[in-house]
């Protein structure tokens, strides 16, 4: 026995004197591990965005698919923002709703990225839509700031790659494809990683500021909701640093002023006070319910659909079964992992966690409900503050927040309590992702459902170019407004896009109120103007025809124009003339 121990004991000395000891990871591997984490997550959240239909959507040259509800106005926004000289506001397209207008705002035209293409419009194609490369960068953002989350916790990549994708996974992102803006989810990932992350002294606590900053400024040139949203989270982060004293209350105060300041500025260069106001009816219907975070209303494999009220679909909120497992994981670990648990810096989330609840709350409106059913009248609560509920009626869409705060509260809590033992941190990420996406049913997907697009071919309808300015629907037809029909607005719409001529009719999220009179006049305010060409529905042809209009059948829509003009369309109109 002391043989055989001194032999180990020799054993051990000469490879110690021989073997030099393994050297530490460097920081050069450290950080390589690290992108490759987070590049991990970005084509998990691709991957996952390919899976849900998001390939034929990616060419920029196909605009077909959009031509349906809500991405029609998206596209017409951009479209003829495209063909509108440079204005202020910015975004602003006078062409589109003839004569009051829009913008490229009021349409959810994504602001930034319209601007950001205007410039290069000359070399663009006649047909180009950015919507669908937007939704691809969405899910990598999610699956890269989701990896940037767990970075917070645990430097390994494998749970980075598998937390971020997780994230990416989310059923609520795939729910918003019928409104594109609304999918830009990583922002409020991205605000509470820099609520999460350590921040050690007041130059990190100043770049984190200036970090909100950018993104609010993202957020208000994509969509109000979102800088409703991250600018209470940018609160939050600004009483964390002053709680934790790495910055003066004055500091903190200025700057978040500072950083409102900047969303209202943005607001108002983008358009957004336009167009006949911000508010809309809805408030206390377009809610969450109680029971939203486990309630798939369709879109889950596993779990069963719970009741809910016909419009609480914008406060869906599904948390998906994966992360549920994953959240009950986490609560099972708060027990067995005591020690660690206690180690944990609770008041880190603490200011972001209480502005999330008021969310939360928000969303519930003044109906809460549970399973569809009321429960509770908090109208007396809302009476005074109805321009912002009116401005915010979506008031469902509020818990998002929550949603993704207990997901990422799941990933990070399995990690940091399992961190000395990774791999049963790994092994319960890696069932919650395979049950999440298993779970959810990408059948769902607004990007499956097929939509057809009729285009106007007739060569009669070039030889409005030069002699007309102006290509009109009447009645005009605008949605939630008047009569819509929608497959003959797109049509027009189209075609007054690609001859560059304005149009008066389409979707917008607000309208000016003068466009409701239009829609019951037997004919055009102020008469008939001779550099516009009337499409005119048949019960108004008639009127037309006595006030002097000489009329005709283009691909079989009578078309309308002053009766004194001679110019080679409304020579055309005589082939089919309507009597």
């Amino acid at each position: 026995m002391r043989g055989t121990e001194a032999g180990a004991y020799s054993r051990r000395a000469l490879s110690q004197s021989v073997l030099p000891p393994s050297p530490p990871p460097s920081p050069s591997t450290s950080h390589r591990a690290l992108v490759v984490a987070r590049a991990l997550a970005v084509l998990g959240g691709l991957g996952w965005f390919l899976w849900l239909g998001g390939g034929p959507v990616l060419p920029p040259t196909r605009i077909d698919w959009m031509m349906r509800e809500d991405w029609a106005a998206h596209i017409f926004g951009w479209l003829f923002f495209r063909n509108a000289d440079w204005t202020l506001p910015l975004g602003a397209a006078p062409n589109h709703f003839y004569p009051y207008g829009s913008s490229v705002a009021l349409t959810d035209g994504n602001p930034w990225v319209a601007l950001l293409f205007k410039p290069l419009s000359p070399l663009l194609p006649v047909d180009f839509q950015y919507t669908g490369p937007w939704l691809a960068l969405c899910y990598a953002l999610m699956g890269y700031f989701g990896a940037r989350l767990v970075e917070t916790v645990s430097p390994r990549p494998v749970p980075m790659a598998l937390g971020g994708t997780l994230l990416a996974l989310s059923p609520v992102m795939a729910a918003r494809f019928g409104h594109p803006t609304l999918c830009a989810h990583w922002l409020l990932l991205a605000l509470l990683w820099l609520n999460l992350r350590d921040i050690p002294d007041a130059r990190a606590a100043t770049r984190s500021l200036g970090l909100a900053a950018l993104f609010n400024a993202i957020a208000s040139g994509t969509h109000p909701y979102w800088v409703a949203m991250l600018m209470p989270l940018t609160l939050a982060l600004g009483v964390r640093l002053a709680w934790s004293r790495k910055l003066g209350p004055a500091r903190v105060a200025a700057l978040c002023a500072g950083i409102a300041a900047l969303d209202v500025g943005l607001f108002a260069l983008f358009g957004y006070f336009g167009g006949g106001g911000l508010g809309a009816e809805g408030f206390g219907d377009f809610s969450a319910d109680l029971a939203t975070l486990v309630n798939p209303m369709g879109w889950a494999r596993l779990l069963p659909d719970l009741p809910a009220a016909p419009r609480q679909g914008e406060g869906f909120g599904y948390l998906g079964a994966g992360a549920l497992l994953l959240g009950a994981v986490a609560c099972v670990s708060l027990f067995a992992r005591m020690r660690e648990a206690r180690a944990l810096d609770w008041r880190r989330v603490l200011p972001a966690a209480a502005v999330v609840l008021l969310m939360a709350f928000y969303a519930l409106s003044s109906r809460v409900t549970w399973l569809g059913q009321p429960v509770a009248d908090l109208g007396a609560l809302y009476a005074p503050l109805t321009k912002a509920t009116n401005a915010f009626r979506a008031s469902g869409r509020f818990v998002w927040p929550l949603h993704y705060l207990l997901v990422v509260g799941a990933v990070l809590g399995v990690v940091r309590l399992w961190r000395g033992v990774p791999v049963v941190a790994v092994a319960a990420l890696a069932v919650a992702v395979a049950l999440q996406a298993y779970d959810v049913r990408e059948d769902k997907s607004a990007l499956f459902k097929p939509v057809r697009f009729h285009r106007l071919k007739s060569p009669e309808w070039d030889a409005l170019k030069g002699s007309y300015q102006h290509l009109a629907l009447f009645p005009p037809q605008v949605q939630w407004v008047c009569r819509y029909d929608e497959p003959l607005v797109n049509a027009l719409a189209y075609q007054a896009y690609r001859l560059k001529l304005t149009f008066n009719s389409g979707y917008a999220s607000r309208t000016p109120e003068a466009l409701a009179a239009e829609c019951r006049a037997p004919l055009p305010s102020g008469g008939l103007d001779a550099k516009t060409a009337y499409v005119v529905l048949p019960p108004h042809v008639r009127p037309f025809l006595d006030a002097g209009a000489r009329c005709g059948l283009v691909e079989d829509l009578p078309v309308c124009v002053v009766g004194s003009n001679t110019d080679a369309f409304a020579q055309g109109l005589a082939r089919q003339p309507r009597r």
